[in-house]
């Protein structure tokens, strides 16, 4: 076949098209099986002038019906696994990664115990302890995409994968820095494939009743959190999903997330993405202090009556924030207490003296004194 001309191997693709067509395959899955002919015809120098055209080939009828679960739905699925299904199916739908991220096509890399930093793995007791929750979660650069970034592992996820790698410490393995997070079942620790990876949920999803794709688990990570955007009171910031996610982001997104992150813009991130899980990403609810989330909810409704814009909500941070710090800022933003006002609360101006007979015959303001200059200082009515 290295020997034929451009015009037999575009008859060849034709050929092709006409038998997948035949065999009932669908454009898009024709358009993916000529991608390698493609490329081989090209890698031996068959350069093809001719474009083959696949109607619908950009289609996904198999998708047009996919519904994202919700938070109870995806929690009907863990009676039907067992420990290593439960951490990979939280893994990929509580960080937002790729089936790739835990496990690569060749299966000789994938996320590893290192790539956890706030793990502790202790093989004489066999206890897996997270010294931080949310936990990071790194993806290198050649498990990602594009370039290497981080995410965030929520309580829910950082339970199912405890329950995972003490199980694999009862039966023996010692789980150093380089073992898989996700393991084989030859118990040495080492990477999967992804089709491997892809198997396990699958198979967990069929056994639950669902006919979902592994992949719809990364579509609910970015649907949930697609809707705790919209709740001002969370305090998420859309590049930060974006970054959780692998993707690239605008110029400004790469030089402040996609360089080291810095201390204080990594609580920031903590802060958001707890706040986001406990919400809208875990299946079942793991609140400490209900009151606290109650009144994070009263403060941010209390602040938007009051004429202060969602960016402007999400802006602070309303857990931490004292009641006298709050009053200081409603303060600033309603002009209480300034520069300009007496102590009272009330705002005093500096005005004509016809303009002072028409704030105080016809707006009730009331008159506080003269000034050398001729203009009159009028102050605004309780």
């Amino acid at each position: 076949m290295a020997e034929i001309n451009a015009k037999q191997a575009y008859g060849i693709l034709l050929d092709s098209v006409a038998d997948y067509r035949a065999r009932g395959l669908a454009s898009s899955t024709i358009k993916g099986y000529l991608k390698p002919m493609k490329s081989w015809f090209a890698h031996n120098d068959i350069v093809l002038t001719k474009k083959v055209n696949i109607k619908g080939a950009n289609a996904t009828p198999t998708l047009r019906n996919e519904k994202t679960p919700e938070p109870h739905v995806l929690h009907s699925v863990w009676r039907f696994c067992d420990e290593r299904q439960e951490a990979t199916i939280a893994l990929l739908a509580f960080t937002g990664v790729r089936p790739h991220t835990l496990g690569n096509y060749r299966g000789d890399d994938g996320l590893r115990i290192q790539d956890l930093p706030e793990l502790d793995v202790d093989n004489l007791t066999g206890k897996a302890t997270f010294t931080t929750i949310p936990a990071r979660v790194i993806v290198r650069e050649g498990l990602s995409k594009t370039t290497g970034y981080e995410s965030l592992l929520c309580e829910e996820g950082c339970a199912k994968l405890k329950a995972y790698l003490e199980k694999r410490m009862r039966n023996g393995e010692k789980i150093t820095a380089q073992s898989a997070v996700i393991s084989d079942d030859f118990g040495a620790g080492r990477t999967m494939t992804t089709k491997a990876i892809c198997k396990i949920v699958r198979k967990a999803f069929r056994h639950a009743g669902f006919p979902w794709r592994p992949y719809i688990l990364r579509r609910y990570f970015d649907t949930r959190m697609g809707q705790a955007l919209a709740k001002a009171e969370i305090g998420l910031l859309d590049e930060w999903v974006q970054f959780w996610m692998g993707h690239q982001g605008d110029i400004e997104a790469v030089y402040r997330l996609h360089k080291k992150l810095s201390d204080s813009l990594l609580e920031q991130m903590r802060d958001g993405y707890q706040r986001a899980s406990e919400l809208m990403l875990q299946t079942l609810s793991f609140h400490r202090d209900d009151a606290r989330m109650l009144q994070r909810e009263f403060r941010a409704t209390a602040l938007s009556m009051l004429g202060f814009s969602s960016d402007e909500i999400k802006s602070v941070d309303l857990d931490k924030m004292t009641t006298e710090e709050l009053q200081e800022l409603v303060k600033r933003k309603l002009n209480f207490g300034g520069g300009t006002g007496n102590g009272n609360g009330r705002r005093q101006i500096v005005v004509t003296a016809k303009e002072a007979r028409d704030y105080i015959n016809n707006r009730g303001w009331m008159f506080k004194g003269s000034m050398a200059t001729g203009e009159v200082v009028i102050e605004e009515p309780a």
